[in-house]
């Protein structure tokens, strides 16, 4: 599944990506680390993926629902 997620963000920078006709995976937030790290927060359909990107390859951090990602981000 990571390095799914790997190709889906190098994909989605080059190209708007699109489910079944419409926008459902994006890139909802970024964050350069140490190195060439990068950290990753992909929402994928109904799912958001977390993970790591860098010179040692890709972590897989999480993954959650679509809806508990949104209650989550509402509680802070």
């Amino acid at each position: 599944m990571s390095a799914c997620a790997y190709f889906l963000v190098r994909y989605a920078k080059k190209n708007r990506i699109t489910l079944n006709g419409t926008n459902e995976a994006e890139i909802l937030t970024s964050l350069r680390l140490t190195g060439r790290d990068i950290f990753f927060v992909v929402r994928c359909g109904p799912d958001v993926i977390a993970f790591t990107v860098g010179a040692q390859g890709t972590c897989l951090l999480g993954r959650w629902s679509y809806d508990d990602w949104l209650k989550s981000k509402h509680e802070e």
